[in-house]
């Protein structure tokens, strides 16, 4: 759980076994730290170098021997403060950089379970409540847990609600009765009775598409604000037309 942590707050996998082992010892060798953290001897010299820049630990020689000492974790929260800041900071910059692209729309592909996630965590960031179409019939339970263990938790404490529209069918009538957390579903006879593709509609142009299909586990982004209300109108002249229960 640390390692994750610091892994996720700009710490390398290496730096944050070196820390956490020098951490839980107070103070140690490289050699004995090294041999702790499993790490070589060699690459534990950059390690240290690097994780003195971060200002969270010291060194020292005594007898011709050289010491690293773990500073205190009070600090590890500086720096993670530090880190945030800075980021809001360049935010509007960043932003602006994002949209003066004259190439419309933009659009992000990759694939795996990973890209989806990626997609369905950005969508519960925006702060804003999002729509979409949905069918849990063909959705991964890996996804699904991720959706009910992060995504929705998170979009409860940001107070963002979702409305999804889905096809009338065994799995999805069962989904309706016992998950509402945050989220109000609508059934829709569609010919079918399936999407194979779920669709998001989130901030004010971003479309998240995301296959379920065996050997089809993909992701894609369009960014383009045309679209988004295309589909969003769409979606609301749907939802319209609907019931709010499965009768």
């Amino acid at each position: 759980m640390f390692e994750k942590i610091l892994t996720e707050n700009g710490f390398s996998p290496k730096e944050a076994a070196l820390y956490l082992t020098v951490l839980e010892a107070g103070e140690m060798t490289l050699g004995r730290a090294a041999e702790k953290s499993r790490l070589k001897r060699s690459t534990v010299y950059s390690l240290v170098e690097a994780l003195k820049k971060k200002g969270v630990v010291s060194t020292n020689k005594r007898r011709g021997s050289t010491y690293i000492s773990a500073l205190s974790p009070r600090l590890l929260i500086e720096h993670f403060e530090n880190s945030a800041a800075m980021a809001k900071s360049v935010l509007p910059q960043l932003m602006e950089l994002a949209y003066t692209s004259p190439v419309k729309p933009r659009i992000r592909f990759a694939e795996g379970m990973q890209a989806i996630k990626d997609i369905l965590f950005e969508a519960s960031s925006s702060k804003q409540d999002y729509i979409g179409f949905i069918d849990y019939t063909l959705m991964p339970k890996e996804i699904y847990r991720y959706i009910r263990t992060k995504v929705a938790p998170r979009r409860a404490k940001a107070g963002i609600t979702v409305r999804l529209l889905m096809p009338r069918n065994e799995t999805d009538l069962k989904v309706l009765k016992e998950y509402t957390q945050s989220i109000e579903h609508r059934l829709v006879d569609f010919p079918s009775r399936k999407n194979h593709i779920e669709i998001l509609l989130y901030e004010n142009s971003k479309i998240g598409f995301m296959s379920y299909v065996k050997n089809e586990l993909f992701g894609v982004v369009i960014d383009s604000e045309a679209i988004h209300q295309t589909l969003r109108d769409l979606f609301e002249l749907i939802w319209q037309l609907t019931k709010t229960t499965e009768d």
